[in-house]
């Protein structure tokens, strides 16, 4: 009883939205309407992912702020990795493929520029780890490469009149796997260097003592609780999307919705976290969780995604369109701006928001 009336009073307003989860289980199962299933679901999900990112708040306390951002991003990213699985079991290969450049867009752009500004307009300059910073930018850099290969590889049939489509697309499809082993052997060496040979240099220069609210075991339990619910309701929420696009036929680009309203929702948890403690002023800690997840939806979840779509007999390539090389581009080319002398204020914050709702609106427009 006493670690419920806790729950209670440390959980932002926004948790209330758990509340929703058995109105999108009753719609589910009652075959009710798919628009109202999808609204109830996605804002399910969302009050969920705010338990999560609350119950690894508390956890990464016990932690340290390294290991404690690494959690914070892996469990906000266990959300979009149930909601991407999901579509891919459906088929939804585009929107699937989508929705990791909005994780990393999401992430790189929205989340870490809504936090340099939340706490960017109470404490005038903020700090972290200007090493952390080189590396993620670099490792960024290094997803950017990998993305171009696949892409160049289905274009090719148009550069090389050698080249037939279906060549392409095995060729796409061979470098994709190839690529996503390289990928996963990096984020394995980003987390011995981080976590291990010069986990120094992610330390924060100074240390504030704070008291987590929960309990260690309790944290777990809840955590584990809400990551079952999440697997259940994310399911609710594919299923809503699969009727409305292919059944309901909404006005609304498939890629728009992966990019945007599917990476949004994934990346719930880690914004309230990270915009929460920049506002205290531990940049250092949401610098951690922003780029963190980003690096994981880049040198994790993609690759994952890759390897789990051939096993289950519906192949995805890493083979993005344009646009949305051109948006990873471009959050890779402000990030290293702006990130690279290790502080931050409100307005590289505003700028980096910006670029994302300019690309949010190209991918709005595209048929």
């Amino acid at each position: 009883m006493k670690h419920l009336i806790t729950l209670r009073r440390t959980l932002p307003r926004v948790a209330l939205l758990v509340f929703l989860v058995p109105i999108s289980f009753f719609l589910f199962f009652t075959k009710g309407s798919s628009l109202w299933l999808f609204v109830t679901s996605a804002l399910s999900i969302l009050g969920l992912v705010v338990i999560i990112g609350k119950a690894t708040e508390e956890i990464a306390l016990y932690m340290g702020p390294v290991w404690g951002g690494l959690l914070n991003a892996t469990f906000g990213n266990i959300t979009e990795l149930i909601i991407a699985f999901m579509a891919l079991q459906s088929g939804m290969i585009e929107i699937v493929r989508a929705s990791i450049t909005g994780s990393i867009l999401g992430n790189l752009l929205l989340l870490l520029g809504l936090a340099m500004i939340a706490g960017g307009l109470k404490h005038k300059t903020q700090t972290f780890s200007r090493t952390g910073a080189v590396v993620n930018i670099s490792m960024l850099s290094l997803t950017l490469v990998a993305l171009v290969i696949p892409a160049l590889a289905q274009l090719s049939p148009r550069l090389d009149p050698h080249f037939t489509a279906l060549m392409a697309d095995s060729m796409a499809s061979k470098i994709s796997l190839a690529i996503s082993v390289v990928l996963l052997v990096i984020y394995a060496l980003s987390l011995l260097f981080s976590l291990g040979t010069h986990r120094f240099a992610f330390m924060p220069e100074k240390l504030e003592e704070e008291k987590p609210k929960w309990g260690k075991w309790f944290s777990v339990v809840v955590l584990s609780v809400i990551v079952v619910l999440v697997a259940f309701v994310s399911d609710f929420f594919v299923e809503a999307i699969d009727h409305l696009v292919r059944v309901q036929h909404i006005p609304i680009s498939e890629l728009f919705i992966g990019v945007v309203i599917v990476a949004i929702v994934g990346n719930a948890a880690e914004g309230s976290v990270a915009i929460t403690v920049a506002r205290q002023n531990k940049m250092e800690l949401a610098f951690q969780v922003a780029m963190g997840s980003c690096i994981q939806v880049a040198l994790l979840v993609a690759p994952v995604l890759v390897i789990a779509s051939h096993l289950i007999g519906k192949p995805m390539t890493l083979g993005f369109n344009i646009f949305e090389i051109a948006a990873i581009w471009a959050g890779v080319l402000i990030a290293s701006t702006a990130l690279q002398d290790g502080e931050s204020n409100w307005f590289e914050g505003a700028m980096m928001v910006g670029v994302y709702v300019v690309f949010a609106a190209v991918f709005f427009i595209h048929p």
